[in-house]
């Protein structure tokens, strides 16, 4: 009777041991789950050493910030200079990959704390991005706008400013800068162009344009000039 006794006793014992075991492995996962979650964090800051010919002189500083996934770095890079003579700061945005421009204006607004350690955001200038055909939700968007204005002819560049300060995207930038009492001055677009979908995937290898419209504006990059808010 006392064998059988124990024996129960013993059994509890174990089963009482392997629910505590289970309760901690899953609050150990959890614990894991979250850090993972927050794994997508700025925790990286290279200061650009200015060597190069046209550099010197023409910055002052110059640094780099990255998000990092584990021992990855994503695929997203703000860079901040700082001019010379004026001392304004200026947002160069590097990326291989397509990317949602709504996600990427988060991105760069996660990168700003940051950047304030070393800048003056009150001194920001201006920001260049990749061309407009890695920005899906840009390229449908400014397509359909430019298709209601201007067919799908070429115009002229004094005619493309005016055309994208009244549309979408400057509203998404200009409510971006307001914080930092900023407005957008003007736009500009290397060798702009209209790209026809067919030939997308010249930029844009392994993407599925099913979605994409039948033509894109297009060059090389887009710069954004900025100016103070008047108040």
């Amino acid at each position: 009777m006392k064998k059988n006794i124990l024996t129960t006793l013993i059994l509890l014992f174990i089963i009482v041991i392997g629910c505590i075991s289970c309760v901690q492995e899953t609050k150990s996962n959890k614990q894991t789950e979250k850090s993972f979650d927050n794994l997508d964090t700025l925790i990286v800051k290279h200061k650009n050493e200015l060597n190069k010919s046209y550099e010197v002189g023409f910055y002052s500083k110059s640094y780099s910030y990255y998000w990092l996934v584990g021992k990855d770095t994503l695929d997203f890079v703000v860079n901040a200079t700082e001019y010379e003579k004026d001392s304004t700061l200026h947002l160069s945005i590097y990326h291989k990959q397509p990317i949602l421009f709504t996600k990427a204006l988060t991105k760069i607004n996660e990168c700003i704390p940051s950047i304030k350690e070393d800048f003056y955001i009150s001194k920001l200038n201006s920001f260049y991005f990749r061309d407009l055909i890695y920005y899906f939700d840009l390229t449908k968007e400014l397509s359909t706008e430019y298709e209601k204005q201007f067919g799908r002819k070429n115009i002229s560049y004094e005619k493309l400013n005016p055309f994208l300060l009244n549309s979408n995207l400057n509203k998404q930038l200009d409510n971006f800068v307001n914080p930092f009492d900023k407005k957008v001055k003007r736009y500009g677009i290397e060798k702009f162009h209209l790209t026809d979908k067919k030939y997308f995937g010249d930029y844009l290898p392994n993407v599925d344009l099913t979605e994409y419209p039948e033509f894109a504006i297009n060059g090389m990059g887009l710069s954004v000039q900025l100016e103070s808010e008047q108040k």
